[in-house]
Order: structure tokens, then C-alpha cells, then sequence
């Protein structure tokens, strides 16, 4: 009976699937662990590759080709996003190494590059030495050094995740907008200019016929930008439009040398002067001149008799000829700003160090011998007068811009007035306003000519704004445009030009 009773114990199945659980349970336990520990390791992988990126879209905002590009860029990733103590800190809130919840900056490691191919997954040149900053264009930064222990393994706590690591690769993505089609070589080697140092310096700028020194520091070219909503036959006379180009280009910009005469005389517009080919004036302020297009001529009127009350307010017309056409026993002087001293000289050439002859032009334009005691001329203060600042004097008050009776000449029944030409007669003026630049002033693409040739595309190190001195010379095939520093370039009305001449986003790489 007893034997019967352990047979019959050992084959009844019911209940046999409690024990099954009961072992299973073990396994069970480690497969949700296992589960539930990978998706913790998941989480932080996606929390460090999120640092990562922001830190590199972060430094790659500051590769501007400047100086301290590199230092700026490990500032601006490590002070906002991988500081403790900012409010828009990295945190992993699943790393459990006693770290801290903060991505700090002590483990982003950067590293920069010239550039970065996409398609194979090569870096360029590796920039290590932040004063070649100015070559960086991509930065990679990776986030590294942060553990997860494992919680609900069989072995709790006994294994982890090792160091985890993540890499992200930034640059900038580059545009050109509402800038008109012109740039000039900066000095070899200076991949900052103009600085605010250089700001009132004359620039002698030339477009020397094509050859194999073309863009040589201090010559001009064109760019290869075309101009939608304008008459075909006027895409090489868009330096006489009143609007820059209207939106934004690529990130590439190239140039267009050649020797276009027709470009340089649409400059001129500006000053009131119309050749061969070039359109008048037009509503909306193409082709336009500025308030003051006093540059070196005179106007010439001619009249019988020899009535004093005949003077340069109360007759219009005449000829505008230059000064050398004046008679020298009239010693009326340069009437248009001149260059520095040096370039006058020939001491200095393309870039000048902006002494000028202040009180002669003073003299000569205005009758007054003495700059330095003019109120209102120095009008930043800093003691200098820049000859940006004396125009905007003249601008300031219409008096200053009357034409002047430079002298006169009576021959028998005839009498010839020479008077200064500070106003427009060809053309209606444009007004300057906070949507209006003044047409005298002109932006300018700042360029790195180091190994252009031909066709190319550029290396733009900032734009700048030129104060126009002189009508452009169209007289030979070494063209010539002399101009004046004003700064960096300003939007119209003035004010900070960040993100409207060159826009540039930052960008993941990979």
C-alpha cells in the first residue's frame, strides 16, 4: 500500500507547473533585468550623443575665420552647456557612477579641422595651435568617460557599462545676402582686416588686367553673383543699383575677373556721372547719385557781360571739368577728398595708415583753414577726423553743401565762373534713411587672395563698408577706386549686421 502511494505521489501532475515557475523565476528575473539595465544603457548612450551635438553646434558657431576662433568655440560649449552652474546644462539621469547628473566640461574633449569630407568620413588638416584659428572650419567633440552599473543583473552592481562615449561633427553652413557684387584682396596675410584700427584708412584699389598676380593685395573684382528682376543687358552694371542683391546666395561665391567698363561706370551713377551705356536715373533710386557728389572738379559757367549778382547759387548749367582744367591763377585747389599722405606720396600704396590732409580740403572746399577747431567734425570723439565724418557733417546741415564761387575770369564781353560742384544736376538725390543706405558708401567683401586664380571661389573675411572718395577711374585698363575704411559693414540706418550680410548656421557633419 505505502509502495502504491509513493508510485501514485510521483505521477500525479497536478500543480507540476508551480516548481517549473519557481526555477524559471531565476532566469526570468535576469532577462527583465538584463532588459531593463540595456534600455538604461540606451538612454544615456542618446543623453551624450544629445551633449555632444549641442556642444558641437555650439563651437562651430564661432568658426568664423577670426582670431580666436578656437578659444571662442570651447567657451561657448563649455560655459553654457557643460557648466554646472548654467541653467542649460547637459544632465544624465541615467549614469550612476557618482558623477553627477551634469555633462561637465572636464570630459569634452575638442578637436578641429580645415574641413570634412562627408561621403568617405575624412578630416582635413588638423588645426592644434589656436593661433591658426583662423583655419579652423570644423570642429568635432566628443563626450566621453560616463558609466552605468548595471541595477537588477543577477550580479547587481558588479559589472557596468564601461566608459561611454559620443562624437558629433559640426562646421557652418554659409550664405551671402543683399551684398553687391564687388570685394577686394585684403593685405597678404592678414586674415583679419580691417580690424577697428584700420577704420579711416584711404584704400588705392585697382583691377589690374588679368595675370598671374591679379589678386594681389589692394586690387578689386567682381563676383560671379547675378541679379534677378533686372534687364539682362544690365547684369554687369549692378554697382549702379540702388538695392543689394535681395536674398542670399550659396555658401560659394566666386569670383568674375575681366575687365568690365561698364561695371566701373555704373559706379560712377553715384557720383552724378553718366557715360556711354550707362541708364539715367530712375525711380526707386537706381542709378542714382548720392546728397554730395563733390569729388575733384569744378562746374564751369559761362555768361556775357560781367553782372556781380551773377553768382554759382543763381545760375544753373554749365560744364563740370576737373581742377586741372582750371586756370592756375585761380589756385582753387583739390575740391574731393584725398587720399592718406603716404599714398600721395608714394610712401604707402594700396592701404594707407589714414593721415589726411584735413585742413586743406577745409580750405579748399570750404573756406576754413582749420579742421581741428571745426565743432561737430570729430565726430566720434577720439581726436582723429576721418573723411567719412567731415561728409557727414556736410550731410548734416544743406548750408555746407551750397556750391561756392571758386573764382572768375573776364574776358572782354564774356565772363567764366568756376564754382565748387557739390550737388547733383543729373540725377535725383538719394536720402540716406534707416532703410536707405547712402550712395556713397558701398559694401565690400574683404577677401583671403591667397592662392586665387581665374575663376575662384573666395575665402570672405568680412564684410566692410567703404566711404567712396573719388569717382572711379575709367580712363586706362588698370581701373581704380579710391575709397575710405568705415568699418564693418553696418545694415541701413546703422547697427549691427550680424546674420544680414553673411548668414552663417551652424550645422551637423555627422
Amino acid at each position: 500500500m505505502r509502495r502504491n502511494g509513493i508510485k501514485a505521489f510521483i505521477s500525479n501532475e497536478a500543480a507540476a507547473i508551480a516548481p517549473m515557475y519557481a526555477i524559471a523565476l531565476f532566469g526570468l528575473v535576469g532577462i527583465a533585468g538584463v532588459g531593463f539595465d540595456y534600455g538604461r544603457l540606451m538612454s544615456m548612450d542618446s543623453e551624450l550623443q544629445n551633449a555632444a551635438d549641442q556642444a558641437a553646434l555650439a563651437a562651430a558657431t564661432q568658426l568664423d575665420g577670426r582670431e580666436g576662433a578656437m578659444v571662442r568655440a570651447r567657451n561657448a560649449a563649455n560655459d553654457y552647456l557643460a557648466s554646472a552652474d548654467s541653467q542649460w546644462v547637459n544632465q544624465t539621469r541615467m549614469s550612476n557612477d557618482g558623477e553627477g547628473r551634469a555633462i561637465t566640461a572636464d570630459i569634452l574633449t575638442f578637436r578641429f579641422y580645415e574641413s570634412y569630407d562627408g561621403e568617405t568620413d575624412t578630416f582635413g588638416t588638423e588645426i592644434t595651435d589656436d593661433e591658426d584659428a583662423e583655419d579652423a572650419n570644423v570642429v568635432s567633440v566628443t563626450v566621453n568617460g560616463r558609466e552605468v552599473f548595471y541595477a537588477l543583473t543577477p550580479i547587481v552592481g558588479a559589472i557596468s557599462s564601461g566608459d561611454i562615449a559620443a562624437n558629433a561633427v559640426a562646421g557652418l553652413q554659409a550664405a551671402s545676402c543683399n551684398v553687391p557684387p564687388l570685394m577686394f584682396c585684403a593685405p597678404s596675410g592678414d586674415n583679419n582686416f580691417p580690424t577697428d584700427d584700420d577704420i579711416g584708412i584711404g584704400i588705392d584699389l585697382h583691377e589690374a588686367p588679368q595675370s598671374t598676380d591679379f589678386f594681389a593685395p589692394g586690387n578689386f573684382d567682381f563676383l560671379a553673383i547675378d541679379y534677378e528682376g533686372i534687364r539682362n543687358n544690365e547684369q554687369n552694371k549692378t554697382l549702379g543699383l540702388n538695392s543689394d542683391l535681395a536674398g542670399c546666395t550659396g555658401a560659394v561665391i566666386e569670383t568674375r575677373p575681366g575687365n568690365r567698363t561698364p561695371e566701373v561706370r555704373a559706379v560712377n551713377t553715384r557720383f552724378d556721372l553718366y557715360g556711354p551705356g550707362t541708364p539715367n536715373c530712375r525711380s526707386g533710386g537706381d542709378f542714382c547719385p548720392a546728397q554730395v557728389v563733390r569729388h575733384n572738379s569744378v562746374r564751369r559757367v559761362t555768361f556775357n557781360g560781367n553782372n556781380p549778382n551773377n553768382s554759382c547759387s543763381t545760375l544753373t548749367g554749365g560744364d563740370i571739368i576737373p581742377v586741372s582744367e582750371v586756370p592756375a591763377s585761380l589756385n582753387v585747389g583739390n575740391q574731393g577728398f584725398p587720399l592718406d599722405a603716404c599714398q600721395i606720396s608714394g610712401s604707402c600704396l594700396s592701404f594707407g595708415d589714414g593721415n589726411w590732409d584735413a585742413n586743406s580740403y577745409m580750405m579748399n572746399v570750404h573756406g576754413q583753414p582749420n579742421a581741428g577747431v571745426i565743432p561737430g567734425l570729430d565726430l566720434d570723439g577720439n581726436g582723429t577726423i576721418t573723411r567719412y565724418e567731415v561728409y557727414k557733417w556736410e550731410l548734416a546741415d544743406a548750408s555746407r553743401r551750397q556750391p561756392r564761387e571758386l573764382g572768375r575770369i573776364v574776358d572782354g564781353n564774356r565772363t567764366t565762373l568756376y564754382c565748387s560742384a557739390p550737388t547733383p544736376t543729373n540725377g535725383t538725390p538719394v536720402i540716406p534713411s534707416t532703410t536707405q543706405k547712402d550712395r556713397r558708401v558701398v559694401t565690400v567683401a574683404s577677401v583671403d587672395c591667397t592662392d586665387l586664380s581665374g575663376r575662384d571661389a573666395i575665402k570672405t573675411i568680412r564684410w566692410v563698408d567703404l566711404f567712396l572718395l573719388q569717382p572711379a577711374n575709367i580712363t586706362s585698363s588698370d581701373k581704380q577706386i579710391l575709397a575710405e575704411i568705415v568699418g564693418p559693414a553696418q545694415r541701413p540706418g546703422g547697427g549691427q549686421a550680424f546674420q544680414y550680410y553673411g548668414r552663417n548656421k551652424a550645422v551637423l557633419l555627422r
